[in-house]
């Protein structure tokens, strides 16, 4: 556990595993573990599926779990202001390589260093550290599902089908996320709205706690349905909450808002146990000591449409059948999503 610095709760949030392999897989041990550090924004059921499927990639390239290797686990408790403090600290104990899932955490590591390698497995955000052919450019490399912000766009044409009547469609956005400015994405999609007669109503909250409030602002403001930009996975849940609560349809970008925690619809990232084992590569390859310059970016995209119709229900609004027909995976009225909890093993 790294040291209580500043006054701050001690960082190390959960560990997912205590010892795994290093130096040569093969080779003898060394003194002392070498390790693997996660930053992420809070604690995340997705997440900890993900490490544990890198911490098993890991072990088919031949890392041995003879304390040779640690994998550790630390989050700012959605919290984003204690992030940079975090980074800070997690630096301080030069670990060997340092891991991101989402672009809060990452940006926050890389101001922490310009020197550790980090590995980045998500929607992140890396076109500003990359050169034309993916390579980095900074001390990040990885596997990323943000580089050409289908993620972001490709939600809000699902939106606009399923409620082609709306005419104001609120944008829930993260104040403490890198990129949820004016850039990036909000030009096409302010473009999509506007093309259709209706008006983006956007709308920013600040941590976990200020989630309840900006619905509300929603719900005051009348929007008729919400996108919410790709972000942490730990607000998924806070997020479907919300919007039941104030009887607004709304899609995200990760499956498991409509799958685990009951949300309306969800398009895009449909799980990221391909992308950790991918993700797991980069690792290796590190500990091997390959340079971060030497590990291109790899670009994924895969997307899934999932459509709740218990949700539907619940929340008395119809969708159109041809969207339904499409979805590649309906929850029906009366079935209920999947408990919000990691079914891997080794999460605690």
């Amino acid at each position: 556990m790294l040291p209580n610095r500043c006054g701050l709760r001690p960082i190390v949030i959960a560990a997912i595993a205590a010892l795994l392999a290093a130096g040569a897989p093969a080779g003898a041990q060394t003194s002392a573990p070498r390790r693997i550090v996660y930053l992420g924004t809070g604690p995340s059921e997705s997440v900890r599926v993900c490490m544990n499927q890198l911490r098993t990639a890991l072990q088919e390239s031949g890392w041995s779990f003879d304390g040779q290797l640690a994998l550790e686990w630390n989050d700012a408790g959605n919290d984003p202001t204690q992030l940079a403090p975090i980074a800070r600290a997690i630096v301080a104990s030069r670990p060997d390589v340092l891991l991101a899932t989402e672009d809060m955490p990452n940006d926050a590591l890389m101001k922490a260093t310009q020197k550790l390698p980090i590995v980045v497995i998500g929607a992140t955000n890396l076109h500003h550290v990359l050169d034309a052919q993916l390579r980095p450019l900074a001390n990040v490399t990885g596997v990323s599902l943000g580089l050409n912000n289908q993620y972001a766009i490709k939600p809000v044409e699902v939106l606009l089908q399923a409620f082609p009547t709306a005419r104001r469609i609120g944008l829930m956005e993260n104040n403490d996320q890198p990129g949820h400015d004016d850039g990036g994405s909000v030009g096409p999609i302010t473009a999509m709205v506007r093309q259709i007669g209706a008006e983006l109503v956007r709308v920013k909250f600040s941590g976990e706690a200020g989630i309840a409030g900006a619905w509300d602002e929603l719900a005051r403001r009348k929007v008729d349905a919400v996108m919410i930009r790709p972000d942490a996975s730990a607000f998924l849940g806070e997020h479907a909450r919300q919007a039941q609560r104030v009887r607004l349809p709304a899609i995200a970008h990760n499956s498991w808002f409509a799958t685990r925690h009951g949300g309306l619809l969800s398009y895009g990232s449909v799980g990221r146990v391909n992308m950790c084992g991918r993700g797991a590569r980069y690792v290796d390859q590190l500990l091997r000591g390959r340079p971060v310059a030497k590990l291109p970016v790899e670009e994924l995209y895969e997307a899934a449409l999932v459509v709740n119709l218990d949700a539907a229900e619940r929340l008395g609004v119809t969708l159109p059948p041809a969207l339904i027909e499409r979805a590649n995976r309906l929850i029906r009225p009366g079935e209920r999503a999947l408990p919000p909890r990691a079914d891997a093993e080794n999460t605690r």
